[in-house]
């Protein structure tokens, strides 16, 4: 009961990498013992998986969750049965729901209570065989593997990075096109990107993330998106809200470390700005990497299995998100204005 108190008032503390933390959760701790076997949909072929559940939702206002890197194990099956007591309206998916396996038959059998509100990006273990890539996109129902889609006041663009995305590809000319006409539409206050590979990486695949960034930061900003999510890294990671710095990018060899511009310094509340906020949640299930590079224009990198939830209140003008370990430790808060 003590544990429900401290968590349902506005808390104070200071995380481990010494950030100060303001935050109104509105989650209680109830722990409740849920065996995530015990699901029909589930796979078959796991063995039984009893943990403490303890992230039950109340005061709901509209959520979206996001993750990826989910892979097929008992990590997996808690992520997933923390994100079924979330109850959230919709779950953004960052790819590789799969990894070394012969099919996707596990993914299918594992996601069977969230598959309806998911809506996917394609990562590389998604797209590496003909067969699995067939499976998952039968499955999500996806005729293209990059698209766009509303959802409230919120636009929605789900990239695929393991598809052709240069400036003369058909997938860029697509986004620029949708950016353009999303611009004009007044009903629409947030935009919000999702896809595998990130545009700043701290581990796999750097030179290709240089190029992503070099194409897409500065589209995204003449047309004010405001969060940019990826996984790819096997951990959970914030920036600041940043620029693209033309002068940097332009003049280094690509070998030298990202330096974009801080619009805001500010650790947790950020009015409205020019700048994005990038978000790596490859946290879902697979095995976590250790995070050995860290850089001035990161808030948070941490190593821990979760979600993060993006709670729209305010009628949809105020975004708060909040990474959840599968522990039930908050792990992250942050809070975003839209004018």
């Amino acid at each position: 009961m003590e544990q429900r108190k401290i968590y349902n008032i506005i808390a104070y503390g200071i995380l481990s990498f010494e950030i100060v933390f303001v935050m109104t959760v509105a989650i209680s701790l109830d722990t409740r013992n849920v065996s995530a076997s015990n699901q029909s949909s589930m796979a078959n072929n796991f063995s039984s998986s009893t943990f403490n559940s303890t992230l039950v939702f109340v005061d709901k206002k509209y959520n979206i969750i996001a993750a990826g890197d989910w892979y097929c194990n008992d990590e997996t099956q808690k992520t997933i049965q923390n994100v079924l007591n979330a109850d959230p309206d919709l779950i953004i998916s960052t790819g590789d729901h799969v990894k070394d396996e012969k099919s996707a038959d596990c993914w299918i059998k594992m996601s069977q209570n969230i598959k309806d509100k998911m809506r996917i990006a394609i990562g590389n273990h998604d797209a590496e065989f003909k067969k699995i890539y067939k499976q998952i996109v039968d499955y999500h129902q996806i005729d293209n593997p990059y698209y766009s889609y509303d959802y409230q006041n919120i636009h929605f663009i789900s990239m695929s990075t393991e598809h052709p995305y240069e400036t003369e590809s058909k997938q860029y000319e697509f986004i620029e096109n949708d950016l353009k006409e999303t611009s004009g539409n007044p009903n629409i206050d947030w935009i919000v990107v999702h896809q595998h590979k990130p545009l700043y990486s701290t581990k796999q695949d750097k030179q290709e993330a240089n190029d992503l960034r070099d194409i897409y930061q500065p589209l995204f900003q003449t047309y004010d998106v405001d969060l940019v999510i990826s996984s790819h890294n096997q951990y959970y990671e914030r920036t600041y809200p940043i620029l693209y710095n033309e002068n940097d990018e332009l003049n280094n060899d690509k070998s030298d470390t990202p330096d974009p511009i801080i619009a805001i310094d500010s650790q947790y509340e950020y009015p409205p700005t020019d700048g994005i906020v990038f978000l790596s949640v490859g946290t879902a299930g697979d095995e976590l990497d250790p995070v050995k590079e860290t850089h001035n224009y990161y808030v948070v990198q941490e190593s821990k299995h979760g979600f993060l939830n993006m709670e729209f209140s305010n009628h949809g003008k105020e975004l708060i998100g909040t990474f959840y370990t599968n522990e039930g430790e908050v792990l992250d808060n942050f809070k975003l204005h839209e004018s």
